[in-house]
C-alpha cells in the first residue's frame, strides 16, 4: 500500500503546484514519491504505482470537468493518467539499461510525453508541467526558444537531481545535481538579460471588454433573448464611454447564430451605431450542405456594423465540442453537452485593426503553444482570448487557463487580452506577466458583470520559437527515442 500512497502523493503535490494553490516550488520535487515508489520494480507493479499517482493528479486537476461532462471527465482522465506509468517505465528502463545516465534520459522523456499529448487524439496539453511556474517571470523567458516545453525539462531535471541525491551517496549525486543547478542559473539569468531590455511600445491599442456573466443554464434560452442583448448593450455603451479602439464580448456571447437570426444580426448593428466602434465577439455558426456543419466563431463587425471577418475556432475541445473515435463507439456522443460535433476551422485568421492586427483564441485555444505561434507568423500584433468559464463553476479552472495562456505570450513575445463571459478577464503582457485584472468591488473575479479597458502595447518582438516552433521539443523525442534503441541493442547483443 506504502507505493500507491507515495505516487498518489506525487500526483497531488503536483497539482497544488498550479492555480488555485499556486505551490509552485513543490513542482521542483513532486516526483520524487513516485520514483521512489516504482524504482527497482517490475513492469506490472511499476505500471499500477504510475497510474494511480497519473488518476490522483489528473482527478485533483480536472476536477471542474464533472460540471460539464461526468462519464467525459472519466473516460478523459483514464486516458491522461497512462502518462505516468509510461514515465515511470522508462526511467526505470533507463536505470537498469540505459545508455545516458538517468538524469539526461529523464528529462528529455517527459518533455517527449508532454509533445507527445499537445497533439494526441486531437490533443489536451492541460496540466503540462512547466505551466507550474507562470508566475516566475525571469524564469520563463527561456519559453521564448523551447516553448513551454523547455521549463518543463528544467522542472523535470532539477526532480530528478533531487532524488539522485537519495539514492547515491559521496560525489556520485555531484553531476546531476550541478547540471541542475547550471541549467536553472541559465535559464534565470537569460530570462533577466530579456527583461532588463525590454521591447518600447511602438503603439498602444485601447482594447475595450464586456464581461456579461450570462448563467450558462440562461445562454440559449429563448425567453432570456432580450435580456441577454440588453445587458450587452447596456455594458458596451458603458466600456465606450472610455474611448476604446476595439470592443470586446466573450465567447459566444450572442443568444443565438449571428449570420442567420435577423433579431441577432439587427441588434448588434444597432449596439454599433451607438459606439461607432469594431466589436468583436463570439458566436455559433453553421454551413448547410449534404450534412450541415457547425463552427465556434468569432465575428468582427466595423464601426458601423458590418461584418468584416470571421474566425472558426481550430482547436475543439475533447468532449466538450468533439468526440474522438465516434464512429467506432458511437456511445461516447452521450458523454458530451452538444447534440452534434462541432466541425473545425481551416483558416488562421488575423482580424484587422488600424492600430495593430490581431487574432482570436477561443475558449481553450489559448493552452495550444503551436495555435498562437502559427497567428503570430501569419502577423498578429496580439491576441484576443475569447471564452466562457460558467460552465465550471466557481472552481480552479479559470485561473488555471490563465497560467497556460501566460506562456503564449512569452513563447512569441505578444500581448494577450482575455474577456471571459466569467472567469478572469485581464491582460497579459509580452513577457508574460498578468498586468490587469478585472474584479467588482470586493475584489472577486468570477460571477459579476462588468466592464475594462486595457491598454495594450504593440511591439514587434520576433522569437525563436516563433520562428523555428517546437524544436526542442520534438529534439527531446529524437534523443529518448535514439537513446531507447540502443540501450535495447546493447542489451541484446550482452545477451548474445
Amino acid at each position: 500500500m506504502q507505493p500507491y500512497l507515495l505516487s498518489v502523493l506525487s500526483g497531488l503535490m503536483l497539482t497544488a503546484s498550479f492555480p488555485n494553490t499556486d505551490w509552485n516550488l513543490l513542482a521542483w520535487c513532486a516526483f520524487i514519491p513516485l520514483l521512489r515508489a516504482t524504482e527497482g520494480r517490475s513492469g506490472k507493479d511499476t505500471f499500477k504505482i504510475g497510474y494511480a499517482g497519473g488518476l490522483a493528479f489528473f482527478w485533483s486537476l480536472l476536477y471542474w470537468l464533472t460540471n460539464v461532462t461526468v462519464a467525459g471527465f472519466f473516460v478523459l482522465t483514464f486516458y491522461l493518467a497512462l502518462y505516468f506509468p509510461v514515465f515511470a517505465l522508462g526511467v526505470n528502463f533507463l536505470r537498469r539499461r540505459g545508455t545516458v545516465p538517468v538524469w539526461i534520459g529523464a528529462p528529455l522523456l517527459w518533455t517527449a510525453l508532454e509533445f507527445v499529448r499537445t497533439y494526441a487524439f486531437t490533443g489536451l496539453p492541460w496540466g503540462l508541467l512547466g505551466v507550474t511556474q507562470y508566475r516566475f517571470t525571469a524564469l520563463i523567458q527561456v519559453a521564448s526558444l523551447t516553448g513551454v516545453y523547455g521549463v518543463s525539462s528544467l522542472v523535470m531535471l532539477v526532480n530528478i537531481a533531487i532524488d539522485e541525491c537519495i539514492r547515491k551517496r559521496g560525489r556520485e549525486y555531484a553531476t546531476p545535481v550541478a547540471a541542475a543547478l547550471i541549467a536553472l542559473v541559465a535559464c534565470i539569468g537569460y530570462g533577466s538579460w530579456r527583461l532588463s531590455g525590454e521591447n518600447h511600445a511602438e503603439k498602444i491599442v485601447r482594447v475595450g471588454i464586456v464581461q456579461g456573466n450570462v448563467p450558462q443554464e440562461e445562454k440559449f434560452g429563448q425567453g432570456f433573448r432580450e435580456e441577454i442583448v440588453q445587458r450587452f448593450h447596456d455594458l458596451t455603451l458603458e466600456v465606450a464611454r472610455e474611448k476604446p479602439d476595439l470592443i470586446v464580448w466573450p465567447e459566444t456571447s450572442v443568444p443565438g447564430y449571428y449570420w442567420y437570426e435577423p433579431y441577432i444580426y439587427q441588434s448588434v448593428a444597432e449596439i454599433q451605431r451607438e459606439v461607432r466602434k469594431p466589436l468583436l465577439f463570439g458566436s455559433e455558426h453553421m454551413i448547410e450542405g449534404s450534412k450541415r456543419k457547425y463552427f465556434n466563431c468569432a465575428f468582427l463587425v466595423d464601426a458601423r456594423g458590418e461584418p468584416l471577418e470571421r474566425y472558426d475556432k481550430i482547436h475543439l475541445v475533447l468532449f466538450g465540442e468533439i468526440v474522438p473515435c465516434k464512429w467506432l463507439f458511437p456511445f461516447l456522443m452521450k458523454l458530451v453537452p452538444y447534440e452534434d460535433d462541432f466541425s473545425p476551422g481551416e483558416r488562421f485568421t488575423v482580424f484587422p485593426l488600424e492600430q495593430g492586427n490581431f487574432a482570436s483564441l477561443i475558449c481553450f485555444e489559448d493552452i495550444m503553444p503551436d495555435l498562437a505561434r502559427k497567428f503570430a507568423l501569419r502577423g498578429a500584433r496580439f491576441l484576443v482570448n475569447i471564452t466562457n468559464d460558467a460552465w465550471f463553476g466557481r472552481t480552479s479552472q479559470p485561473y488555471q487557463q490563465v497560467a497556460h495562456a501566460v506562456y503564449r505570450c512569452v513563447e512569441n513575445r505578444i500581448p494577450m487580452v482575455r474577456a471571459t463571459n466569467t472567469g478572469v478577464s485581464c491582460s497579459i503582457d509580452l513577457y508574460g506577466r498578468i498586468n490587469r485584472i478585472l474584479r467588482d468591488r470586493s475584489g472577486d473575479e468570477l460571477f459579476f458583470q462588468g466592464t475594462a479597458v486595457f491598454d495594450v502595447a504593440l511591439t514587434r518582438a520576433n522569437t525563436f520559437y516563433t520562428r523555428r516552433g517546437n524544436l526542442w521539443s520534438m529534439a527531446c523525442g529524437a534523443a529518448i527515442l535514439l537513446i531507447f534503441i540502443m540501450s535495447g541493442k546493447r542489451k541484446t547483443n550482452e545477451v548474445k
